[in-house]
């Protein structure tokens, strides 16, 4: 026979488990959310790379644009003078940084930012990026354009009085990098695409974006299948406790005298 505390802790184990499967099944539907916007990011990421570079001209309006993903082709000087350093980049497992140098677009001020790719850390001083040199004299460089990230952490620190540059950035921050610029920024900065010549040699140019689908499919999958696992064993233990109770009463009705 069941007492009423027994029936009260049997209906807040069932309230609890109710609600845990209905916890899962939101989070299962939120990495399927998550799933269907990288493939909408993908697309339009795609949607940009597969158009014919757009090539800039100092009068071109573009430039003042938040370009993003878009494939461009800029002409121009490299200013190795005001390169930076992007922080905790890999490649291969080996970590190292991105060089940023600036180009400055051939019969303009203005200046584009340009990630030549990855060195590793042994390069990271300027004596040793003297052995990289950025090609010199006029250059065509054709990548795929990305707007301004910002982070909080790790953060970059604040320029001062006593640190008017900073050299190695942890953000790929344009409005704070103008900061110690001495020409205009676009509203974009250009990752250099890489091709043959550069499979071997350093600054390692690197793909813009893993267009692959990503984890959140995979993430569904188990939280709805954690889901199931616990509506289907809590469904098997009430029928076991069922059973073991009507066995039970049984039992007793022999036994009585």
């Amino acid at each position: 026979m069941i007492t009423r505390a027994g029936r009260w802790r049997g209906r807040a184990v069932t309230i609890v488990v109710i609600l845990a499967i209905g916890v899962l099944c939101r989070l299962g539907i939120w990495q399927l959310e998550r799933h269907a916007e990288r493939a909408q990011q993908n697309e339009r990421i795609l949607a940009g790379l597969q158009q014919a570079p757009l090539v800039l001209t100092p009068q071109s309006s573009e430039l003042d644009q938040a370009l993003d993903y878009r494939r461009i082709t800029v002409r121009g000087t490299f200013d190795p003078a005001h390169e930076v350093l992007l922080r905790n980049r890999s490649l291969d497992g080996a970590t190292g940084y991105h060089l940023v140098t600036p180009l400055r677009l051939s019969g303009s001020d203005r200046v584009v930012l340009v990630d030549r790719g990855w060195i590793p850390l042994a390069l990271a001083d300027p004596a040793q990026r003297a052995l990289l040199p950025a090609p010199a004299g006029d250059v065509s460089i054709t990548g795929v354009s990305r707007i301004a990230q910002r982070g909080e952490r790790p953060a970059d620190p604040p320029l001062t009085a006593d640190r008017p540059r900073l050299e190695r950035w942890f953000w790929m921050d344009l409005e704070r990098m103008q900061q110690q610029m001495p020409y205009p920024l676009t509203a974009f900065y250009v990752v250099q695409e890489p091709d043959a010549a550069s499979a071997d040699a350093l600054p390692r140019p690197i793909a813009v974006s893993d267009l692959g689908a990503g984890p959140h499919l995979g993430y569904a999958i188990q939280w709805f299948s954690f889901a199931i696992i616990f509506a289907v064993g809590y469904a098997v233990i009430v029928r076991r406790n069922a059973h073991r109770r009507t066995r039970a009463a049984a039992t007793s009705g022999r036994i009585a005298p």
